[in-house]
């Protein structure tokens, strides 16, 4: 799990093989690193194609894979002209650092301080989701539940991992 630093940012570590796969698969990917590092701050889709100076089709498939494995997180809204609603995305991690060890491999990464507020509303809506699918009679649903219950669904998503790991605490 990860541990405070100064400014109350969180590291966390991450040792599951399919996780560190898709990190590094990600990030090897020159492309969605740019995403990745144009949303170091918000920005709605379109900002961040100008940013990166990609083609905006290959972009846009792209950042649905990015959202899709939850390493870019929505982020606000802002009002466009005609009065149009168009979500802001952040990146997941600020910073990572992959360590290689004979051959195991681990990740140890900050997580992005826009992504805090996302992350804790995006948990928030899966755990009142997951509260009315499962009519549990306890009062509390334990992590693991919801852990057991996004695995089944067959989430690739980080999101589960970071509930499993107490990095968002339910």
């Amino acid at each position: 799990m990860g541990d405070s630093t100064k400014t109350g940012q969180r590291w966390i570590y991450i040792k599951d093989k399919s996780l560190v796969s898709l990190i590094v698969k990600t990030y090897a990917d020159s492309d969605k690193k740019k995403i990745l590092d144009a949303t170091q701050k918000p920005r709605i889709i379109i900002d961040i194609i100008g940013k990166c100076d990609l083609p905006q089709t290959s972009t846009y498939r792209k950042i649905n894979s990015l959202i899709h494995n939850g390493l870019l997180v929505p982020a606000g809204n802002v009002t466009l002209k005609y009065r149009k609603i168009v979500t802001k995305y952040a990146s997941l991690f600020e910073n990572i650092e992959i360590n290689v060890i004979k051959n195991d491999i681990s990740i140890r990464a900050k997580i992005c301080i826009p992504a805090h507020q996302p992350l804790l509303e995006m948990m928030r809506s899966k755990i009142i989701s997951l509260s009315k699918n499962l009519k549990s009679s306890s009062a509390r649903i334990s992590s693991e539940t919801i852990y057991e219950n996004m695995q089944k669904g067959g989430s690739e998503s980080l999101i589960p991992y970071l509930i499993k790991e107490r990095v968002i605490q339910l």
